[in-house]
């Protein structure tokens, strides 16, 4: 049956690897190719089920049948032993006890193992498992595994305001304009983040049931489905994973490759591609430059904001009375003032008149503090600068820049993530 199921699903396949998205009468074709596939997905599905669950009963009618030699022992009549327990356990499972017939918090656990398209294809079953699967503390703690590390407070607030716009564009002041963006199918927008048999079928065959009215209510209109809740954490993270939200972040060593960027740190929105599993970061515009874009971004060059200070204003430094040598920093520079500022790695050093021994070194009571960049060569004009601790300022100019606020690292971690960075040349 496997052969012939997959000679039967090759021409759809053919087919919806062969229609481009792009145009409009190949749109159709693409769709009901993946239709195909996902019935012959299903077929396949239950096929197994079924044989898996007939296996099962043969076994459980084996183990109820006595043997002919067997004698019964009284003594033991009335308590079952451990492994018929198991077995009338298994014959349960393979009957198909009701899920929600389970304990709240043995049923709240089972979710809580469950994979994110899991989560989604288990929402399909029935309303109320689909309230249960759409809590925001299961999603949640997904969205904490994998989107916890890039995500801050302003990628929230710009959801948040993304929401209040759209529900704001469709009430009595829809005619307020907004950026256009293009508009997915059905099968594409559920696609990209839910597996074709579960999540795309159950929404496939939902939206049938309410296409096929039922005969005792055919002379009144049955009401249209309720629109999921775009207010939940579930349709954040399906967001997130399709990449129809630009989130704020910063991105270390921007342009990859770039000897002027290296150690460095920069403000972005980036958006997610589930198919390469990387970002594209759209830079905002520097000076009269227009905004570049950067295309595979891996997720060890992206970090969550540390900082509430937007790309284009002063960081308030509050760590400079504490700043010793050998401690690391980031410090804010830019090229000129109509540049953001970026963050930039640097390691606190000596005075000129210290010998570096840490049993007589007096470079902490300074009003100057040095500020090494160790990646650019002894003498190089990049190499060295001073900031004072009181009243520290921009300081700078339009040939060597203007370094901003500094902001001290204190966690191993922190350090880690820029030294992994460190070029492999020393810079001039």
């Amino acid at each position: 049956m496997l052969p012939l199921l997959l000679i039967s699903t090759l021409p759809a396949f053919t087919l919806l690897l062969a229609a481009p998205a792009t145009k409009a009468c190949c749109k159709l074709a693409r769709e009901l190719a993946l239709l195909a596939l996902l019935l012959a997905t299903e077929l396949l599905r239950h096929a197994t089920a079924a044989a898996a669950a007939a296996g099962s009963r043969e076994r459980e009618r084996g183990a109820r049948m006595p043997s002919a030699s067997s004698k019964p022992a009284p003594a033991l009549a009335s308590a079952p032993s451990a492994e018929a327990e198991t077995t009338a356990a298994a014959a349960a499972a393979a009957a198909g006890l009701p899920l929600l017939d389970l304990p709240e918090l043995a049923l709240d656990r089972v979710l809580e193992e469950l994979s994110p398209s899991s989560l989604a294809a288990m929402a399909c079953v029935c309303s109320a498992l689909r309230d249960r699967c759409s809590a925001d503390a299961l999603w949640g703690r997904h969205l904490r595994i994998k989107w916890g590390r890039v995500l801050g407070a302003a990628a929230r607030r710009e959801w948040d305001a993304e929401l209040g716009g759209t529900a704001s564009g469709s009430g009595a002041r829809a005619g307020a304009p907004r950026p256009t963006t293009r508009r997915r199918s059905w099968v594409d927008s559920l696609a990209c983040a839910w597996p074709f048999s579960s999540w795309i079928g159950c929404r496939w065959l939902l939206e049938g049931d309410h296409n096929l009215p039922s005969p005792a209510a055919e002379s009144t209109p049955a009401p249209a489905p309720a629109a999921p809740r775009t207010d939940t954490v579930a349709a954040w993270y399906r967001a997130l994973e399709c990449g129809e939200f630009w989130f704020p972040a910063q991105v270390y060593n921007r342009e990859d490759g770039h000897v002027g960027f290296v150690l460095s740190c920069y403000d972005a929105h980036l958006r997610y591609h589930q198919q390469t599993d990387t970002f594209t970061a759209r830079y905002p515009p520097h000076g009269r430059k227009a905004a570049k874009e950067e295309d595979g971004v891996k997720w060890n060059r992206v970090r969550a904001p540390p900082l509430a200070t937007p790309a284009h204003d002063l960081h308030a430094s509050d760590c400079l009375e504490e700043l010793r040598p050998g401690d690391h920093f980031e410090i804010q520079w830019r090229k000129n003032k109509d540049f953001p500022y970026g963050w930039w790695y640097g390691v606190v050093g000596h005075q000129e008149s210290c010998n570096g021994n840490e049993h007589l070194c007096r470079c902490h009571q300074d009003d100057t503090v040095v500020l090494e960049f160790q990646h650019y060569a002894p003498g190089s004009r990049w190499r060295q600068t001073t900031v004072g601790r009181k009243d520290h300022r921009e300081k700078g100019d339009e040939t060597d820049g203007f370094y901003g606020g500094i902001r001290k690292l204190h966690t191993k971690d922190e350090i880690s993530t820029w030294r992994r960075f460190w070029p492999v040349d020393v810079l001039n």
